[in-house]
């Protein structure tokens, strides 16, 4: 059985990025920070030893433990706020031991997977929602249940009895979860490498993003500090502009954002902005259609 001889670093950096930031978050709250990134830890550990050469199934389950750790958070702060921290963590990561201890106990079915040939009958996309029907109908229950509860003690039991049904359900299909991670696996495999292809077309469109961007707020500049009147609006003031906030003004208008905040005031520069939402909407459709044809022409070749 062949180990991975190397981890690609593009995929790894962003579940690290991923996870680091929602257990940040997350934390500033319910202290998860370190539970999520341990729990990260050990799973991905895990599915490396029992199932080697499953690089992107395992980034796969740690994004979707990042999936899962924003869904818990939902719950816990809509219906269980009254529920003691500690216990909390402890019913956050039952559903998580849950599905590594019945990965563990079908690692030569799930192994299986890994090794097989993939076909489109073997798809798990539609069978997923099978699963997540009866926990979603426990989560769903749990705004009804506390509702009715008459005391924190009470709601801590709601809390635990939702888990722990989750957590059999968890450890029931956990095959089948697998199994579905593994198809995610392979989309994050298919994607990474259609991106590393796409580098230099990419590069090329946001070189001219950028040159337009500086170009127009270049022209902002000239015109605000040296043409006669007022031209921009700053929070419904008039006043002169810096050039970080003439780039920052030629940004939202080619991305046809405008949140407001800037707003131009004389009939010039309304007329160079107009320009340069055209420019940016030529830019979009052309760069976007270059780098498709580049892509598709580069499939072609290597076919």
């Amino acid at each position: 059985m062949k180990r991975p001889e190397h981890i690609h670093l593009a995929p790894v950096a962003i579940t690290v990025g991923l996870i680091s930031l929602i257990s940040l978050a997350v934390g500033i709250h319910l202290g998860y920070s370190l539970i999520t990134l341990a729990t990260v830890a050990v799973g991905v550990a895990i599915f490396y030893v029992v199932f080697p050469g499953s690089r992107f199934f395992s980034i796969a389950f740690a994004n979707f433990l990042a999936v899962y750790t924003c869904i818990f958070i939902f719950f816990a702060e809509a219906n269980f706020e009254s529920v003691a921290p500690v216990w909390l963590q402890l019913g956050f990561t039952l559903p998580i031991l849950a599905f590594l201890g019945g990965a563990w106990l079908r690692s030569n079915q799930i192994q299986r997977l890994l090794e097989g040939p993939r076909r489109p009958e073997d798809s798990h996309f539609g069978r997923v929602f099978l699963w997540l029907i009866p926990v979603a109908s426990i989560g769903a229950s749990t705004f009804f249940l506390t509702e009715l509860a008459r005391s924190e003690g009470a709601i801590t039991a709601i809390f635990f009895v939702s888990m722990g049904l989750t957590s059999l359900i968890v450890l029931w299909i956990s095959s089948e979860v697998c199994a579905f991670l593994l198809e995610t696996g392979l989309l994050f495999e298919d994607f990474f490498r259609r991106i590393a292809g796409l580098t230099i077309p990419t590069f090329a469109f946001f070189t001219f993003y950028s040159l337009i961007v500086i170009v127009f707020a270049a022209i902002y500049r000239i015109i605000d500090r040296y043409a006669v009147g007022t031209h921009f609006l700053f929070t419904g003031e008039p006043r002169d502009l810096s050039f970080i906030e003439c780039l920052y003004f030629s940004i939202i208008t080619l991305s046809t954002v405008g949140y407001g905040d800037l707003v131009p005031l004389s009939p010039l520069v309304r007329l160079i902005v107009g320009v340069e939402i055209i420019f940016g909407v030529l830019l979009l459709l052309f760069g976007f259609s270059e780098i498709i044809s580049y892509s598709r022409e580069k499939t072609r070749r290597q076919n």
